[in-house]
């Protein structure tokens, strides 16, 4: 009889345990089974097969030299199953797996590389795909499977498109250079910033939107000197003494000296979500990653 899928594992590890130990005793004690359950074992499978596994004598079994050509191919199905085994206990274990994640810059300009620095602390085998986009194509993204996760504004919780998280609520800020008089002040309005040579974002932003709302609405008037596609730009630029600008506070993140933080008033606030793909069952990494990425930030 041929070969077919009625071969058994529990003879294919018979029949290994033999090989590996030269006899029936010790396969046995191998398999932690009987002697009599081992021989019953390797004579099912030598029925299954078409050919000759053993070579028995009145108190010796041997293996045929076909028994050893069938060997080399049980060893490497064995070899393989055992690499499975491993790759299978890494994932669980989350120490191996890719995560693809996207984010809004001023995300990893700031908070994300701590972030990112522990996870592969704790996660030395797990390979990283950062994109970095504005808040529009990384929603793309997602719907496009692209990316596992993407961290970014304005999202309604109630949008039946995503799964979204509240990551947390951020509070526009003034950001001087050190020495500016109007650092004296603790919080600034729109009124103490209307003839101060004032740094934006560009037209398209939606956080440039949010801050220009509230000096429309008191009819002020800025001085705008320079327009930047980044906050990380801003922020650099204040320091060099050019201007002021109203910034998220992700971006004064560990930063350096050189500047000085005011509130800015009234109170304009965002939130940031954490979205992924509805209905998608994320692998463990993913969460493992968002898990440490929500302790960090209520730190």
């Amino acid at each position: 009889m041929t070969a077919d899928s009625k071969i058994k594992i529990r003879q294919i590890e018979a029949f290994r345990s033999f090989m590996l130990s030269g006899s029936v005793t010790g396969a046995a004690e191998l398999l932690c089974i009987s002697q009599p359950a081992v021989s019953r074992l390797l004579s099912d499978l030598e029925y299954r097969l078409d050919f000759s596994l053993f070579i028995r004598t009145h108190n010796k079994i041997e293996a045929t030299p076909e028994a050893h050509l069938f060997y080399r191919d049980v060893e490497r199905v064995f070899v393989g199953m055992n690499s499975l085994a491993k790759a299978a206990d890494a994932i669980a274990r989350n120490n191996k797996g890719h995560l693809r994640l996207g984010v809004m810059p001023i995300c990893s300009d700031s908070f994300l590389v701590d972030v990112i620095a522990e996870f592969c602390q704790q996660h030395p085998d797990v390979e990283i795909e950062l994109e970095s986009a504005p808040r529009v194509q990384l929603l793309d993204m997602v719907r496009a499977r692209q990316v596992d996760s993407a961290i970014v504004t304005d999202i309604d919780p109630t949008d039946t498109e995503f799964n979204s998280r509240l990551l947390c609520r951020n509070r526009a800020v003034v950001v001087l250079p050190e020495g500016h008089p109007l650092a004296e002040k603790a919080s600034l309005m729109p009124t103490d910033l209307a003839h101060e040579r004032f740094m934006t974002l560009g037209y398209g932003s939606p956080f440039r939107t949010k801050v220009e709302e509230v000096f429309l609405r008191q009819r002020i008037k800025r001085h705008i000197v320079l327009e930047a596609r980044e906050q990380n730009t801003l922020f650099k630029l204040v320091r060099k003494g050019v201007g002021i600008a109203v910034l998220d506070p992700f971006i004064v993140h560990q930063r350096e000296g050189g500047v000085v933080i005011r509130p800015f008033e009234p109170v304009t606030e965002w939130d940031y979500f954490v979205v992924q793909a509805k209905e998608v069952v994320q692998p463990v990494v993913v969460e493992a990653f968002n898990t440490l990425l929500f302790e960090h930030l209520a730190a």
